[in-house]
């Protein structure tokens, strides 16, 4: 090794001095000053610094490779997490929280399987509810508004054996039909008032089966009086709690109570008179 340390220095003062002379205007021709740079890289070459460049150069970039990667890992998560993050942008931003094994049994035992039942879960999640009703023989259906949550419904669906008894299909509830079910279940969540109150709405002013029941879970309606109420006493902390509801009875007592309005009957009594009136002046 230090043979050839030494060598080098001596090659490199050699070849400086050589360089210095041929700038100065020596009497080495150009042809001979390249001869002298190519033998200084051989010689460079024999003493290990052109290997050493060698092997850096042959190096993987592998730097490259990890960025590209943390980049598609990434994208992929915040691909897969939009369909939840967008549920904040909507009108009613209602999180998804998976029922317990709890809660579907207190919406089961209000389920009875008679022939043709069918049952509707508005806002199914992960469709665990759907296929625990598909399970006890009832037809059900599953609407949810998030892709990932519908395809991993199917597959459930499918794995627990009663793909053709319980569907799941990409919908909006507030778009949803709710004519042909017997059935239907809604969860709800805390300070969502406004969403109680629409849904209401939409139940009172769509065609429903007659003798449909409505099975809240969580939290009660606003206005809906329940016939059988099953409440976790730890109150707004437990939300293994459930309220049914006769839709028809329902239908007709809010009927009732629109009728028998104050305001309605003033406003009726109001019309009646300005058409006597109107009478009077004709005649």
């Amino acid at each position: 090794k230090s043979e050839r340390k030494m060598g080098a220095h001596a090659f490199r003062g050699l070849a400086s001095t050589h360089r210095a002379h041929a700038e100065s205007g020596g009497s080495r021709s150009p042809s001979r000053g390249g001869e002298s740079d190519d033998f200084s890289k051989v010689f460079a070459n024999a003493f290990g610094d052109g290997e050493q460049k060698q092997v850096t150069r042959s190096q993987p970039k592998w730097g490259k490779w990890v960025l590209g990667g943390c980049g598609l890992v990434v994208g992929g998560v915040m691909l897969g997490a939009l369909p939840f993050m967008t549920v904040a942008l909507r009108r009613h931003p209602l999180p998804y929280i998976p029922a317990t094994d709890k809660q579907i049994k207190m919406v089961l035992r209000h389920c009875q399987n008679r022939p043709g039942a069918r049952l509707v879960d508005l806002g199914s999640g992960d469709g665990r509810v759907a296929i625990a009703a598909a399970k006890k023989g009832i037809r059900s259906k599953g609407y949810e508004i998030n892709t990932w949550l519908v395809v991993y419904s199917i597959y459930s669906s499918f794995r627990s054996g009663v793909g053709s008894m319980a569907t799941f299909h990409r919908k909006n509830l507030w778009k949803a039909s709710l004519e042909e079910f017997d059935y239907l279940v809604l969860f709800g969540a805390k300070d969502a008032t406004s969403f109680m109150e629409d849904f209401e709405d939409k139940v009172l002013s769509e065609p429903t089966k007659e003798g449909a029941k409505l099975i809240a879970c969580r939290f009660p309606l606003t206005t809906f009086q329940a016939e059988f109420e099953e409440v976790d006493p730890m109150g707004d902390m437990g939300l293994e709690s459930v309220w049914v509801y006769d839709i028809d009875a329902e239908k007709k007592r809010i009927s009732c109570l629109d009728h028998d309005d104050p305001d309605t009957n003033d406003g009726a009594m109001h019309t009646n008179s300005n058409a006597t009136s109107a009478e009077a002046q004709s005649t």
